[in-house]
């Protein structure tokens, strides 16, 4: 176990011109950050700047995954155990108006939004509601959910599951509860472990899957693959059009008939393999080694999870599509047709009827998936930011 772990803080400011207001605000809230999580804690804070990403608002504000790929360069290069990104732009939103915080568990990185701290962004007006404490108490919040720390409804305490600005006002307190199970998450959390330069990376990767193999686990049960469904608008389109043009093609039908059932099977687990990495490759997190060929346990976790989290999700749509395939088969298909536009074959049992839903099935699963990688960002964020969202 380290004997220190590192918080990076990393300021990334897109607006030159207010490069200077965030570098003051951010220096003044890491003075309480420090203050309050104490020396016990075995923790130790290093400060950054990234000045001027080229980053481009997507509806008036700005994607938290921009701002977490920089961060995953940065965090393997500088080997930073945990990392806290913080901007001066608006963070775009899932669900919510805007983001104050994006913590991501999964990456150990956090993505924080000073653009509505400021007093002149609420309702009040008061003196005493200063960013610079807002900020801090949204830094500790985040920190605390990166290491595992559960809300709490205590509105003195960091992580107090606030839901307006005004509320960080008075979050300021870790129990000794709350300290002690920050020290026993650390060394789990912080997955600090890499590689030996370019030599035996591959072994390096096999151990970090096995030791990581429950949080591992975990990062899928909390992506949950059911869950990710919602985020594949453009990816359903697709491949239902696709489905309904092969369901009355004949080809098809001969086709699946005289196809063997292993066939289908392998040609739909490789559709399944297609489709998960065309929607991976679409958003690439980055480099999983540094410049000198360091290959961190943190970059294959988050790999592992996210490959994973959108295989699984691309099963589902699978199962989902033969399961449509083979109720319309049987409740609207035409029988006679069944026996007449196959030239090997009559396909009118169950056998030929699954074949069949795999071989359209997994057709239009591939052909969504090229055609609706637009999901592919939207998909991402679920894995990495799930039900993190401030």
């Amino acid at each position: 176990m380290a004997d220190r772990y590192i918080i990076g803080i990393m300021k990334a400011a897109v607006n030159s011109e207010k490069e200077f207001a965030l570098e003051t605000t951010v220096e003044a809230a890491i003075e309480t950050f420090k203050q309050t999580l104490s020396e016990e804690l075995q923790i130790s804070v290093t400060t950054f700047s990234f000045s001027g990403p080229h980053l481009t608002p997507e509806s008036g504000a700005y994607a938290a995954l921009d701002f977490l790929r920089l961060g995953l360069s940065e965090k393997i290069e500088r080997n930073i155990d945990f990392l806290l990104i913080v901007t001066e732009v608006d963070l775009a939103a899932s669900k919510l108006s805007f983001a104050l915080a994006l913590p991501s568990q999964l990456t150990n990185i956090a993505v924080i939004s000073t653009k509505r701290l400021e007093p002149e962004f609420r309702v009040e007006q008061s003196p005493t509601c200063a960013s610079p404490n807002r900020l801090a108490a949204l830094m500790l919040y985040s920190f605390g959910r990166i290491v595992n720390l559960s809300r709490v409804q205590d509105p003195d305490n960091v992580m107090f599951d606030f839901k307006n600005v005004e509320e960080l006002d008075t979050m300021a307190n870790f129990t000794q509860q709350q300290r002690e199970t920050v020290v026993r998450n650390l060394p789990v959390e912080a997955r600090e472990r890499v590689s030996k330069h370019d030599k035996g990376q591959f072994s390096f990767i096999l151990r970090a899957l096995a030791i990581n193999s429950r949080g591992i686990m975990t990062g899928i049960i909390r992506a949950n693959p059911l869950s990710l469904l919602a985020q594949l608008p453009t990816m359903a389109t697709a491949a239902i059009s696709v489905l309904i043009f092969l369901f009355f093609t004949p080809d098809m039908w001969d086709v699946a008939s005289t196809m063997e059932m292993y066939q289908l099977v392998i040609f739909s687990l490789l559709t399944n393999i297609g489709a998960t990495l065309a929607l991976y490759k679409t958003f690439a997190f980055g480099p999983i080694l540094s410049r000198d060929r360091v290959v961190s346990e943190s970059a294959v976790v988050t790999e592992a999870v996210a490959i994973a989290s959108l295989f699984l999700t691309m099963l589902i749509v699978n199962l989902g599509f033969l399961l449509l395939v083979y109720v319309a088969i049987i409740s609207i298909f035409p029988y006679r047709l069944m026996e007449t536009w196959t030239t090997v074959r009559p396909a009118t049992g169950l056998l030929a009827h699954l074949k069949l839903s795999l071989l359209i099935g997994g057709l239009a699963l591939l052909a969504g998936s090229l055609g609706g990688r637009a999901d592919s960002k939207d998909l991402i964020r679920a894995v990495l930011f799930t039900k993190e969202e401030s």
